[in-house]
């Protein structure tokens, strides 16, 4: 079963990268996950362990969107890329009640839901019941991981901007071929559960990375709307990262973080700012390479830097943790 994703000459040059979808899509996202049983256990089997009996009855109003076996009501989109929980917990309040409900019934024809259900678009107590569910899942499923996953994710879009600036909208397309998705311009295809042709019509499309969306591409389309923006969804890189790195211990060693002194490794870090190869970090901070990869090396296991593979290079980033140290610097 295939979706294809047909692109004009507008579209490719209106294709856009977003960093993420927000925390708390990310939350609906990561619930849906867990109540699939189809999905990939491998990259999140120390994840699973350490959430699953965490699940408290307040968040069934989430859950209850989400029959086990199918990705739930797409409540993502409806939310929008919400920078912050606060945020995406009021544009999930002011979601109007008919897209709400167009969601609700598309899913109640595959999974039905449950009668009660029906009042998180009917009631303001149900939407407010809705709004408490999802940030008790917030707090379980991705707020303990958020800083590492959103380093993850920022990666993913740094490397996805240099490709769209280096080779343009065509590269950065065919860079994104997997065994989930085929660039034959100028149609996309995404493997999925039914067979379906979108024509964007100048529209463009978004891509996003998400940490839960499962080992296949999601393809988000606005209820009732035509005009609107698609989305593709798709698992950063860095979901095959050791699982230590993404559910561990996030804390860096003492050895780690007393190795940060010395002025040409606070170069290293405002080189990093902006994202570059490890031979682009020696060429900028005028060191040798071996020097370079030792400094990403130390920064990298202090949890100021994430390292992302793209092709035969690699990718340094700084995380949220490097973007507050090089801001208090």
């Amino acid at each position: 079963m295939v979706w294809r994703i047909h692109f004009t000459a507008d579209d490719l040059e209106r294709i856009q990268v977003r960093p993420t979808l927000g925390p708390l899509a990310e939350t609906v996202k990561a619930m849906s996950l867990l109540r699939c049983s189809q999905q990939p256990r491998a990259p999140y089997q120390q994840w699973r362990g350490q959430v699953k009996g965490r699940l408290t009855p307040q968040m069934t109003a989430l859950t209850a969107l989400i029959p086990p076996g199918s990705k739930g009501v797409d409540l993502p989109m409806l939310i929008g890329t919400a920078a912050t929980v606060e945020q995406g917990v009021q544009a999930l309040l002011a979601v109007p009640r008919e897209q709400l409900l167009v969601e609700m019934e598309y899913i109640d024809r595959q999974c039905k839901l449950p009668a009660a259900v029906w009042a998180v678009a009917e009631t303001g107590q149900g939407r407010l019941q809705l709004a408490a569910a999802a940030v008790a899942a917030h707090q379980v499923l991705v707020e303990p991981y958020w800083t590492r996953i959103h380093a993850c994710m920022h990666a993913e879009y740094v490397a996805w901007l240099r490709v769209l600036a280096d080779g343009g909208p065509d590269r950065l397309l065919a860079s994104l071929q997997s065994q989930w998705l085929r660039w034959r311009p100028p149609v996309l295809e995404v493997l999925l559960s039914s067979d379906y042709d979108i024509t964007l019509n100048g529209r463009g499309i978004a891509l996003l990375p998400s940490m839960f969306t499962g080992q296949s591409p999601g393809l988000h389309v606005a209820p009732g709307d035509p005009t609107a923006m698609p989305w593709l969804v798709l698992p950063p890189s860095g979901i095959r990262m050791e699982q230590r790195q993404l559910w561990g211990d996030p804390r860096p060693s003492g050895a780690a973080l007393a190795a940060l002194v010395g002025r040409n490794r606070a170069a290293v870090l405002r080189t990093l700012a902006e994202g570059c190869s490890t031979t682009e970090l020696a060429d900028r901070v005028g060191i040798s390479l071996a020097a370079a990869s030792q400094h990403a090396s130390v920064l990298r296991e202090a949890g100021l830097i994430t390292t992302h593979r793209q092709g035969s290079a690699v990718l340094h980033v700084l995380t949220p943790l490097g973007v507050e140290l090089l801001r208090a610097g």
